[in-house]
């Protein structure tokens, strides 16, 4: 703070005598509080997928290349990666999940194909790690207990689908189920009815997988409602990495390009904060030197000013002798 008088000018500090210990504690209380700030940030995110999905925590780490979209290893944003984070939004039914065949009729897409991914335990075993695939087709045991029904073939024609025994129908299905110009590949995915448990359940199959998981031994039991952990719906490209990494986890070897992405992400959220920070100290001090300077021109100017008033007045007269 500068006070000006009318032929001197003094800077007095702001700070109170005896403040010496407190200003050393500054860069900390500084630290502190930016800290404070980033995890409120990342709080308020974490409390709002949690309100969105009704999971905790909302978000899986994709540890192979089942869902990927290319035979080169090469990840693409908008499509489930090696490495990717992806959000995981509750399902209380059956309904709740649109498979490949309901998106097909519909138009409901995501990752860049027809119906729903989702998560679920293997067998629910609570114990495995959760499998991320798609929903290709719901299958309903029938009162018979020997044959399935499908409502999502009875509106498509027999050009996306047909069966090896050519009696059955959408309601009574006992044989092979062929699904044509599935996926990225546009395969042609089979269904083996007769080697399924009659259990009612989702049939699932990773994207860049050549059979459905329901073929694998041991998992010939279509996935019941209560083993989903929910279905996908977002992704944080790269950034699961770290965890697989860390956690020496990664099932597949990581796209080269999700790696070049993944650190030039985290040098941009290094290097953004320090350039604003250097240039609003560098504005802050820049405005502080103009004030200064403005300061000076007006303790001159007033300066200056009473030079000459003492300068226009008549010299006094000597005063004589009593």
């Amino acid at each position: 703070m500068i006070l000006y008088q009318c032929a001197t000018v003094r800077v007095v500090s702001s700070e109170p005598v005896g403040q010496d210990s407190k200003k050393k504690w500054t860069p900390a209380l500084l630290f502190l509080r930016d800290a404070g700030i980033a995890l409120a940030f990342v709080a308020s995110i974490l409390l709002a997928m949690f309100a969105y999905t009704g999971l905790w925590p909302p978000l899986v780490v994709v540890e192979s290349d089942s869902m990927m979209h290319t035979e080169d290893n090469v990840s693409y944003v908008g499509v489930i990666d090696t490495g990717d984070l992806v959000l995981v939004k509750s399902v209380d039914s059956v309904p709740d999940i649109e498979t490949y065949m309901d998106g097909y009729s519909s138009g409901h897409r995501t990752y860049d194909d027809y119906g729903d991914v989702i998560i679920y335990r293997v067998m629910g075993n609570e114990l495995t790690t959760p499998i991320i695939h798609r929903a290709v087709i719901y299958l309903e045991v029938n009162e018979d207990g020997r044959s399935f029904r499908s409502e999502s073939l009875r509106d498509i024609d027999d050009e996306k689908w047909s069966t090896t025994d050519p009696s059955d129908t959408w309601d009574h299905l006992t044989s092979v189920i062929r699904i044509y110009d599935y996926g990225f590949q546009s395969e042609v995915v089979s269904i083996d009815t007769d080697r399924l448990e009659k259990e009612s359940g989702f049939i699932t199959r990773g994207d860049h997988v050549n059979d459905i998981d329901q073929m694998r031994a041991g998992q010939n039991t279509p996935v019941n409602i209560d083993w989903v952990v929910g279905k996908a719906r977002g992704e944080i490209p790269w950034f699961g990495l770290l965890k697989l990494w860390v956690t020496d986890s990664l099932r597949s070897e990581a796209p080269e390009n999700s790696v070049r992405d993944l650190w030039i992400s985290m040098a941009f959220i290094v290097i953004v904060p320090i350039v604003i920070d250097v240039v609003a100290t560098y504005k802050i001090r820049k405005r502080i030197a103009a004030k200064r300077e403005a300061a000076m021109r007006e303790y001159e100017a007033e300066k200056a000013g009473t030079q000459a008033q003492q300068d226009d007045q008549p010299p006094r007269p000597p005063s004589g002798p009593g």
